[in-house]
């Protein structure tokens, strides 16, 4: 959640991958709405974003996200390949993110068995793809958390951190609840929380809670009411508040359209 790469989206289908083996130098290209979600990595050469005066740099060790609808202009300045992997998902951004890897072997490696994989729609085929797909999401995420977060201070963290992991259902939960866990003042343990985090404990929790009830609804539930208490939300009101809030839909509609 500190970096935000791909944390608030959930991808539901890739629709291609492909190389783009020379780009013009020096040409910039505008996009006024990108047609879908696509990452984006140069395995040679150096390609700039830019974005709302926003600069971001796509090369060999810098792998960049374009939200679907997103407004932007490239250029490339350093000719070399560029892999692209176009997909559909869930979920509301449009900033371009950009994440450092030291390595990229792991996505050169999964984005060659994406290209062996396309066309094929068989099951198994395309829920490997999809398999996939979700681990280079998770990779690089984990890749940007673990550069900006200091272990030690990750470890002063981690008893609030897994108490709301387990204990998410539980409607009671405070920041002085868990800041005495983390042996803190509550002051500090929210400034803290959110220079690492970057967001507040409580908001931390209620992204949480809407994950989970995303994968209920997303499954079998008996009613909203179920979902709601499930989560941690002691009304169907407040739960469909915040849902609409972290997600742009009610839980109903949500449900429907994984349905679909």
């Amino acid at each position: 959640m500190f970096v935000n790469f791909g944390s608030g989206i959930i991808p539901i289908k890739i629709l291609s991958t492909y190389r783009l083996l020379a780009s013009p130098v020096g040409v910039v290209t505008r996009q006024s709405s990108r047609r879908c979600w696509g990452l984006v990595l140069k395995c040679g050469g150096k390609t700039y974003y830019d974005q709302q005066g926003k600069t971001i740099l796509s090369d060999k060790n810098h792998v960049v996200l374009l939200p679907k609808g997103a407004e932007y202009a490239w250029t490339c300045t350093e000719p070399g390949e560029c892999i692209v992997i176009d997909f559909e998902a869930l979920g509301e951004e449009d900033t371009i993110r950009c994440a450092e890897l030291k390595d990229n072997e792991t996505f050169l490696t999964a984005f060659a068995k994406l290209e062996r994989l396309e066309g094929m729609t068989d099951t198994v085929s395309t829920l490997e793809s999809m398999h996939l797909l979700y681990g280079l999401l998770a990779y690089i995420s984990k890749a940007e958390h673990k550069k900006y977060v200091p272990d030690h201070k990750r470890l002063l963290l981690a008893p609030a951190i897994a108490h709301m992991t387990e204990k998410y259902a539980d409607p009671g939960i405070q920041n002085e609840d868990l800041a005495a866990l983390c042996n803190m003042s509550t002051v500090y343990f929210r400034k803290t929380f959110e220079a690492i985090y970057g967001t507040p404990p409580i908001r931390y929790l209620h992204i949480l809670r809407i994950q989970k009830a995303k994968a209920i609804l997303s499954g079998d539930y008996d009613s909203i009411r179920q979902v709601a208490e499930s989560t941690g939300y002691s009304s169907v009101y407040h739960f469909s508040k915040m849902f609409k809030l972290y997600t742009g839909q009610s839980p109903t509609s949500y449900a429907k359209s994984i349905r679909k």
